[in-house]
């Protein structure tokens, strides 16, 4: 099977006043359908030889709900796919599995109107690759027509942001990278001593985005503890921010309060990126009290303990992100009663 982009309609928020009984219906005849009657290799090289069709959308797109009209030709309804896996690839190398959906048998009739089938859900996309696994009784596979809701990507929908907090040549690396190549951006770095108060310190002017340029970096000389983020505006004027993320130089950032404390006390962690804060309680003799796990993107993650019945005496609570750590040492005071 080959590259077909026949019978497939991108469907970007048009808005159809139709007056007919059945402005969907599709029409009988075979050669309105696409159809494989011999399996060949496919392109996800994990389908093995099968029957497949690949769609390249030209750009990469965010797809939404799917409508699909089945065979219709009366002789050949069995033909129509039952079962099918669809793939997705912004690269048309790596795919990702969007999973298998099924599919009722046309009718045969003129009124035919297909059905509204599933929804991508907003995946980002320009490759797509439907594999048929079962047909209705059919020794050739396909359909007439799919049509998928889809709406453009901005360049704000595809940054990724990153950083490296490099405590040994005392400089903060920030990365990002946008995926979209037909796109004008513009990139403002901000910073901020206390995630409140934004600074620019770096802008970059208008870029124009080129196929395989989409790798960026900024070096902030300081040595300071600091957040960061990244103001994006593309050729529209449209602009968003990144998630603020902390450098921290040297351990992870967490207070307690109160502590002393009696039976109730707050932590709160100022985290440093994305990855998961693992959290630990322990007592003197290094036993384990309360441990946890915070997948958040929040910078300040804020952590409530009570009732644990802890006895008088020091306790220590640590928490990790990556290769950093944080410390803190609290003490339970005496019950007054």
């Amino acid at each position: 099977m080959k590259y077909i982009l026949s019978f497939f309609i991108v469907q970007i928020g048009i808005l159809q006043i139709n007056a007919q009984c059945y402005p969907d219906r599709h029409n009988t005849t075979w050669f309105h359908a696409w159809e494989s009657c011999e399996i060949s290799e496919n392109p996800n090289i994990s389908r093995g030889v099968s029957h497949w069709i690949l769609y390249d959308l030209g750009h990469v797109y965010k797809l939404e709900d799917v409508h699909l009209w089945n065979v219709n030709d009366p002789e050949h309804l069995e033909d129509g796919i039952k079962t099918a896996v669809f793939d997705y690839s912004q690269d048309g190398n790596s795919w990702v599995e969007f999973g298998q959906q099924s599919f009722e048998m046309a009718s045969g009739k003129s009124i035919y109107e297909g059905e509204d089938a599933f929804s991508f859900d907003g995946i980002k996309a320009r490759y797509l690759l439907i594999t048929v696994l079962e047909t209705w009784g059919g020794e050739c596979a396909g359909f007439g027509e799919i049509k998928i809701g889809v709406a453009p990507i901005t360049a704000t929908d595809l940054v990724n942001f990153d950083m490296d907090c490099n405590e040994i040549n005392g400089y903060t690396e920030l990365s990002w990278s946008l995926t979209n190549e037909s796109k004008t951006v513009s990139f403002d770095i901000e910073k901020s001593k206390d995630g409140k108060d934004w600074k620019v310190i770096n802008s970059t002017g208008i870029i124009a985005v080129q196929q395989g340029q989409n790798d960026y970096k900024y070096t902030d000389d300081s040595d300071k503890e600091a957040y960061y983020r990244i103001k994006v505006t593309d050729q529209s004027g449209n602009s968003t921010y990144t998630d603020a993320h902390f450098c921290s130089k040297t351990d992870i950032k967490a207070n307690v309060y109160p502590n002393p404390f009696n039976e109730h006390f707050t932590v709160e962690i100022l985290a440093q990126n994305d990855e998961p804060l693992i959290y630990e309680l322990s007592d003197i003799y290094g036993r384990k009290i309360k441990r946890g796990i915070i997948n958040s993107s929040s910078i300040i993650n804020t952590l409530n303990f009570d009732n644990l019945g802890l006895e008088p005496g020091n306790y220590f609570f640590t928490v990790r992100q990556g290769s950093k750590t944080g410390h803190l040492k609290l003490i339970k005071m005496k019950s007054t009663e």
